[in-house]
């Protein structure tokens, strides 16, 4: 069975739960267990627990919300690979400052049938600053 555009959603929707909740867990627990961050640096953050950690890393810097347009999604088997744009918002103490990027994440079906993101690989685009979202 495809991932589906409705399946698709509910992991967009969970992402945003646990950004509102600050919940690393609940963000970490939608990734494979050798899932991977694959950052714009270039740095590689591999494994949930290490996810936990950047997730934990983000809300302290005021990671506040993020937003995604789905451009294109593949499934075929128990892959899918999902591309789009995001913005993610951080308050500071200047205001809000949004994060721009184009990603594209693999997500893998588990054995359960549960769809996890496998690989998230996202580019930075630009920044933009202002007084709220």
């Amino acid at each position: 069975m495809a991932f589906s555009a409705e399946e698709l959603a509910q992991v967009h929707a969970a992402v945003v739960r646990s950004i509102e909740e600050q919940n690393a867990a609940m963000f970490a627990s939608l990734y494979t267990e050798d899932g991977a961050l694959l950052l714009p640096d270039g740095s590689v953050v591999s494994g949930r627990s290490a996810i936990a950690e950047a997730f934990e890393a983000w809300i302290a810097a005021g990671f506040v919300r993020q937003e995604v347009e789905v451009l294109d999604l593949y499934s075929n088997g128990d892959l899918a690979v999902e591309e789009g744009r995001a913005a993610g918002t951080f308050q500071t103490a200047d205001g809000y400052v949004v994060h721009s990027s184009n990603y594209v994440i693999v997500h893998r079906r588990g054995i359960d049938g549960q769809w996890l993101m496998h690989r998230d690989i996202w580019t930075a685009v630009g920044e933009t600053s202002g007084s709220g979202y």
